[in-house]
């Protein structure tokens, strides 16, 4: 996998996330057709530039969902 391959699953992953909604590692999995080797590569892209956010749900499981910034 190379950074150009990363950089296009990033952005497919950054798509899922624009719904505004919270997702965890299994539903973009599978929303994306992507490995999870592929999906996490693509998060660490996206939190290096700073677009999604990244907490635990009640059940301990990561959720991931887009840094939305509002400039006035």
């Amino acid at each position: 996998m190379n950074k150009k391959i990363i950089g296009t699953n990033a952005g497919i992953v950054w798509n899922l996330l624009n719904d505004n909604q919270k997702w965890d590692i299994v539903q973009l999995q599978e929303a994306s057709g992507l490995s999870e080797k592929e999906v996490y590569a693509a998060i660490g892209w996206l939190a290096r530039e700073n677009k999604i956010e990244i907490e635990k749900n009640a059940n301990g499981r990561e959720a991931y969902y887009l840094v939305i910034e509002y400039y006035f």
